[in-house]
């Protein structure tokens, strides 16, 4: 869940926008830890996490920074970071584009699928780096979606139901200002922006119809179904020959690439 100046894609009142989290966080979660921890021990750091969704990310950061550090989640829906009781948890409410964030404040800052959505991204990147402390890092992850393909040997409706999909969601995402490309641009605007040492990589997964707590994809497409079929590049019998395809154990797709980019605010010079 991203800004309020963001037509967001996916309807945070959904009966089963929580599951569609979950799937998210078993699907992504264990590569967001790998990149935590890539930056260094987190123990006593204060932490930043913007757009938390459904707060697993901080929940394990809360574990993570230990009793002496101190974990900040926001996002515009805090209903499920509000259920997180921690001594060192602080849910917030809060846009990152339009309000007001405090700076010099956090050791990390990090957001995850959150800037491809936003027409003002250069805001939202410039508020999280004037938060950091000097010296502190920025971890970003966000989508390219060149990868996001079905297996070759898919069956042919399949394949069509799932081309269809895409042409359909690439409207979509150019109506609401979704950046089907941002992941590779990361690299470049954390440069733009003077982070140091900025380095960036991806990875992608290879999913599986019916696999259990992984209906990611699944449950996006059920979720988006009168979006999909609006767009006029489906009908609803090709939204249910894809959404029969990804419960379907024979049919296989590679994700998007989940690119990672981080860089370090310039540390302060002491004369």
């Amino acid at each position: 869940m991203t800004s309020q100046t963001s037509a967001y894609v996916f309807d945070n009142a959904w009966q089963q926008e929580r599951q569609r989290l979950d799937a998210l966080s078993n699907t992504w979660d264990a590569n967001t830890r790998r990149n935590f921890e890539a930056l260094g021990p987190l123990q006593g750091l204060r932490v930043l996490d913007v757009g938390a969704g459904g707060g697993s990310v901080a929940r394990w950061l809360c574990d993570a920074v230990g009793p002496t550090g101190h974990v900040v989640a926001t996002d515009i829906d805090t209903r499920f970071i509000d259920a997180i009781e921690v001594p060192n948890f602080e849910s917030r409410r809060h846009d990152i584009v339009q309000d007001q964030l405090e700076t010099d404040a956090f050791d990390v800052v990090h957001c995850r699928l959150v800037l491809e959505h936003l027409p003002a991204t250069d805001i939202a990147l410039s508020k999280m780096i004037a938060a950091l402390k000097p010296g502190g890092a920025l971890l970003v992850e966000e989508f390219d979606h060149v990868s996001f393909l079905p297996a070759p040997d898919a069956a042919p409706d399949a394949q069509a139901a799932w081309h269809s999909s895409i042409a359909a969601f690439t409207a979509i995402a150019d109506q609401r200002s979704l950046d089907l490309t941002y992941g590779r641009r990361l690299r470049p605007l954390l440069g733009a922006h003077r982070l140091q040492g900025v380095t960036a990589g991806g990875v992608t997964t290879y999913e599986r119809g019916g696999t259990e707590g992984r209906g990611l994809l699944l449950l996006s497409v059920i979720s988006m179904r009168d979006l999909l079929v609006a767009t006029g590049h489906m009908d609803n019998g090709g939204v249910d020959c894809l959404i029969a395809a990804l419960q379907d154990e024979t049919f296989y797709w590679s994700s998007q690439i989940m690119v990672a980019a981080h860089g370090r605010k310039q540390a302060l010079v002491h004369v």
